[in-house]
């Protein structure tokens, strides 16, 4: 399955900036450094880079420096992956 998705935020700036549109292929092969969608329980629909991978989840961060993510710390669950970012417009 394929999505598309419109970024919002500075989170993930340089790479991905506002009003970009990213494609996201459905798929829970992952790996570390891959961009990915994920389904967060307060936040919805985020999209984040992936720092770890472990049994529990996953570990994710912004590509941005100078703005502290606010799910950095959190390990988000594998069945909130939407899927991995594949192609940005």
């Amino acid at each position: 399955m394929l999505y598309i998705y419109k970024v919002k935020g500075i989170s993930m700036e340089p790479n991905y900036c506002s009003n970009d549109h990213v494609f996201c292929i459905k798929t829970k092969k992952i790996k570390v450094n891959d961009v990915v969608v994920l389904n967060h329980k307060i936040h919805g629909k985020i999209i984040k880079r992936v720092q770890s991978i472990n049994e529990n989840g996953l570990f994710v961060s912004g590509d941005n420096k100078a703005y502290d993510s606010f799910i950095t710390n959190e390990c988000q669950p594998i069945k909130s992956l939407v899927g991995r970012v594949f192609y940005k417009v």
